[in-house]
């Protein structure tokens, strides 16, 4: 029987990503996998169990959301950590999964872009990915009840068949699922995430004039 692991990044184990971790769990299953769900925040002072799982599957799946352009940052940690523990690399097929709060896609690629750039140095095989935008607006429920659900849904069901034949999965199915909005929109949204996040900084009192903490290194 093949094995796959699913990588949840998230720091929860609720919400978006772990709905999709458990849709992957699901049709790998299905399809006649052990596909087992690991999730990367418990276990990060002590990685043994992702790698002993990483080690033994043919397939990983790394599923998270998307934090200012890619994956937590706590991914490259782990990431940095398979790169000193290089043994259980062995040719596995890579899959990524993200998604964010924005409804286009070229921001959130940043993620999958950056396992690309991985595998590549590394003993392992990326075939694509799939990115959902809006996704933090489902806050875990089912795709379609996303605006472009039922494309979305489609392009999705298209990528686990991939991931299940151990087939690259193209950026096309994700780029089709894609919300068309007119670009007055996007500037509007990305307007109203700008003012939020500064909001924020200086309710937190970190601003323009702030002192760099990189000063005296």
């Amino acid at each position: 029987m093949k094995k796959a692991v699913i990588i949840n990044l998230s720091p929860r184990k609720t919400g978006t990503s772990m709905m999709l971790a458990n849709r992957c769990q699901t049709f790998l299953s299905s399809r006649d996998y052990q596909a087992e769900i690991l999730h990367l925040y418990p276990n990060l002072k002590n990685l043994n169990p992702l790698l002993v799982a990483i080690n033994d599957a043919q397939t990983i799946i790394m599923v998270g959301p998307c934090y200012i352009d890619t994956y937590p940052a706590d991914t490259v940690y782990f990431l940095e950590e398979l790169e000193k523990n290089q043994d259980v690399l062995h040719g596995q097929g890579l899959y990524g999964i993200i998604q964010g709060g924005m409804p286009y896609v070229h921001t959130h690629e940043s993620g999958l872009n950056m396992l690309e750039l991985f595998a590549g140095d590394y003993d392992l095989s990326y075939k694509g990915g799939f990115v959902i935008g809006m996704g933090a607006m489902l806050n875990g429920q089912p795709l379609d009840k996303l605006l472009n659900g039922k494309k979305v849904e489609h392009g999705f069901g298209l990528f686990l068949e991939n991931v299940a034949k151990q087939e690259i999965s193209p950026p096309n199915l994700y780029h089709h699922a894609q919300l068309r909005m007119p670009g007055l929109v996007y500037y509007l949204m990305a307007k109203m995430m700008n003012r939020r996040i500064d909001k924020q900084r200086r309710e937190k009192g970190i601003g323009d004039q702030a002192k760099s903490p990189y000063e005296n290194l």
